[in-house]
């Protein structure tokens, strides 16, 4: 993490706080943590309000004072009278979204190889193609090189010379309007016209940016491979009766996690990742992270260990896990990591899709709903099965076709004989 958004501020200035007190709620790339204070004492001043994105790490954002007393005296205390951070505070550290978009890179930064994230912080920076060292495999710029030429101190590519020159009223005139835009992008969504259609703009959330980038990035240097399967719901379906009968609720998604983990125990190769510098790594355990939707975007909590949990476990942990993430209260050890991800859209209207791999993992699986399906019964008569489409998408770099196809027929077997996954 680099850079955050100030969400809300939990403390008002001149309210006493103790040590351990919320004071903000900042927003990450993944979720909504709360900034607890050090100290006890008094806020004394808001440096940066509620609403403020990009707001690089060691910024000062708030003043304590030891005694109420004080307060008044931090009235007009502004942020250039505090403490510099740690990283030289004359490099910009992150502009505005789109503020600094200008003409600023030489190079069309889209015409080059390199990571959305990187591609981003070079975009924001200013840099240029020739004053980043490059790291990564066939010399393509990572993120992390960017962030190692800020920490260097290199300052942004001067502009072209033709728009550097006119500096008169003309280039206020044009400034004004920018800085408008990006305020606008921080208060809320506005409306302009566009082509002559109006339309309305509403300012990405970060965790919205985040899973733009990776989707990208994903979906544009992973070669997903897609193996389809139906499977027949009607064993689970009569399990789910028997388990509510006993008070013991487990929803169709439970079963399909349990299902997985077991599948990925039983074809271990299928529970593998993609590593640049080794190859294909192996993992450590069975860590089933599943696509929450929230207003804020998608998120995938994990839960670790699935193979080795009971159904109602799975369920219990599941809906802990939901409601969390709906909150924008999850920890970073509770989304960061997973072995295999679950995209279910069996709630919906729809018989199948395919997924996007989640990065750094390997494959990812898409449930459809469950829909009547005519099959031949026993004795040759015909008979109506509720059935599920799985389709999964699987980084062909790890998955040959033979390894997709044994963890698909492993979790059929363990979905239409979930007798296995009470044991």
């Amino acid at each position: 993490m680099t850079v955050g958004n100030v969400a809300t501020w939990v403390k008002n200035e001149g309210d006493q706080v103790a040590a351990g007190d919320i004071l903000a709620d900042i927003e990450t790339d993944k979720a909504t943590l709360g900034f607890d204070s050090q100290e006890d004492g008094y806020l004394a001043k808001i440096l940066v309000p509620a609403g403020t994105q990009n707001v690089a790490v060691g910024t000062v954002i708030a003043v304590l004072c030891d005694d109420a007393a004080d307060v008044p005296k931090f009235a007009n205390f502004s942020s250039s009278s505090a403490p510099s951070a740690p990283p030289p505070t004359e490099a910009p550290a992150l502009p505005p979204p789109f503020a600094s978009s200008a003409p600023t890179a030489h190079v069309d930064l889209h015409s080059v190889k390199m990571g959305p994230a990187a591609r981003f912080h070079m975009q924001q920076q200013g840099f240029s193609l020739e004053q980043v060292d490059a790291s990564g495999p066939q010399g393509m710029i990572t993120k992390a090189d960017v962030l190692a030429a800020v920490a260097g101190g290199v300052k942004s590519a001067p502009a072209p010379q033709p728009q550097a020159a006119p500096v008169a009223p003309a280039a206020k005139s044009q400034a004004a309007p920018a800085a408008k835009g990006a305020s606008r992008l921080v208060s809320g969504p506005t409306s302009r016209k566009r082509f002559g259609e109006p339309h309305t703009d509403v300012p990405n959330s970060a965790i919205r940016k985040i899973i733009a980038g990776r989707l990208l990035e994903s979906k544009t240097t992973i070669p997903h491979l897609y193996m389809a399967l139906d499977a027949d719901l009607d064993a689970v379906l009569a399990l789910r009766k028997e388990l509510a009968a006993a008070g013991t609720k487990v929803s169709v998604n439970d079963c399909v996690i349990k299902a997985v983990a077991l599948a990925l125990r039983e074809v271990p190769e299928a529970n593998n990742y993609w590593s640049e510098c080794e190859g294909v790594s192996e993992s450590s355990g069975v860590d089933i992270s599943m696509a929450v939707s929230t207003d804020k975007g998608l998120i995938t909590p994990i839960i670790k260990g699935a193979d080795l949990k009971t159904l109602a476990e799975i369920a219990a942990d599941s809906k802990r896990l939901a409601g969390r993430a709906r909150e924008n209260k999850l920890t970073p050890e509770e989304f960061q990591g997973g072995s295999f991800s679950i995209s279910n859209l069996g709630m919906f209207p729809v018989d199948k899709f395919c997924a996007i791999i989640n990065p750094p993992q390997a494959c990812i699986m898409a449930v459809g709903r469950g829909v009547p399906k005519v099959v031949m019964g026993t004795g040759g008569k015909l008979a109506t099965v509720i059935s599920i489409t799985v389709t999964i998408s699987a980084d062909h770099r790890v998955f040959n076709g033979d390894v997709g196809a044994k963890f698909l027929n492993a979790f059929r077997e363990n979905i239409e004989k979930p007798g296995k996954m009470m044991l």
